[in-house]
């Protein structure tokens, strides 16, 4: 799905996710594989959607973010998802062919002490309709997790004191049950 499989290390890790990551840890200062023990048993989740013919007043309010490390998001091109800006105001993540949406997920931001904050992102009234309805949707949402088995705190740089830290430590796998279920 992200390209072929690095081994670094011992470790064997799905390519663009540890690519990815590996950048963010560059752009954090820390060492290009700082991640890398945290993503070797891909954990991850992959959803194929279909969203079907709608009529216009379905759209709602419906912003959210993802509860992993990052999403890759492969999308048709209806247009219709927007992401939150820094400044709060939504603004379209417009298809561009050949191109993937990566979203930063809650336990990226747990990682990083919000220096990198999740992704809130909606989907809204795609630009084109077809009479009263809009047509089908597609996409691929590649939701990428660290191993379930790894304990998220913030890292060394993001705070300052113990009490700067904004959320306690936890393990990957006890925070998505945790989200999950308070989902569904």
């Amino acid at each position: 799905m992200g390209g072929t499989a690095v081994e670094k290390e011992g470790l064997v890790i799905p390519g663009l996710h540890f690519q990815v990551m590996s950048a963010i840890a560059v752009g954090m200062g820390l060492d290009d594989g700082f991640f890398d023990k945290h993503l070797d048993v891909g954990d991850n989740t992959l959803r194929l959607l279909h969203y079907p013919a709608v009529d216009s007043s379905v759209f709602a309010n419906n912003a959210n973010a993802d509860y992993g490390s990052i999403t890759l998001l492969f999308q048709d091109a209806r247009g219709g998802l927007q992401v939150r800006s820094p400044t709060g105001t939504f603004v379209d993540a417009t298809p561009i062919e050949g191109t993937i949406v990566v979203n930063a997920g809650d336990l990226l931001a747990r990682w990083s002490n919000d220096t990198i904050r999740s992704t809130i992102h909606r989907v809204v009234e795609p630009p084109f309709k077809q009479g009263p309805t809009h047509p089908a949707r597609y996409s691929i949402a590649y939701f990428c997790n660290p191993n379930f088995s790894s304990f998220i705190e913030a890292l060394p740089g993001t705070y300052a004191t113990e009490g700067e830290k904004k959320y306690p430590g936890i393990t990957s796998g006890d925070y998505l049950v945790q989200r999950l279920t308070a989902t569904y």
